[in-house]
């Protein structure tokens, strides 16, 4: 009957992992605020660069390193705020894509 316990308790774990019931803490990210066709690098501005990109029907990504970070909520309203440049961004995390629930300037170094 132990094994039988275990399945069990395996399936429960797997059917709440699959439906999406855990839930991923926020974490945050610094990175530039860019989009998917240039991927933080730029010819001239960033900012005039990303807004031009969006614009022609690219979306926002957050690039950190190296790594490039979709963003899910398009529509955020600070995205062009921080368009080609740094931010702070709290938010969850599901494969490569990020759903913002904050944005921030970075804080100044002393």
């Amino acid at each position: 009957m132990k094994w039988q316990s275990k399945i069990a308790a395996a399936s429960v774990f797997a059917m709440t992992v699959a439906t999406g019931t855990l839930f991923a803490a926020p974490a945050s990210w610094t990175g530039k605020v860019s989009d998917a066709m240039c991927k933080g690098v730029h010819q001239g501005d960033a900012k005039q660069c990303v807004e031009k990109c969006i614009k022609g029907g690219d979306k926002y990504v957050l690039v950190v390193g190296d790594k490039v970070y979709n963003i899910s909520n398009q529509k955020f309203a600070d995205l062009p705020k921080f368009a080609g440049a740094t931010a702070v961004v709290t938010g969850e995390m599901k494969d490569d894509s990020i759903t913002i629930s904050k944005m921030a300037a970075p804080k100044a170094a002393k």
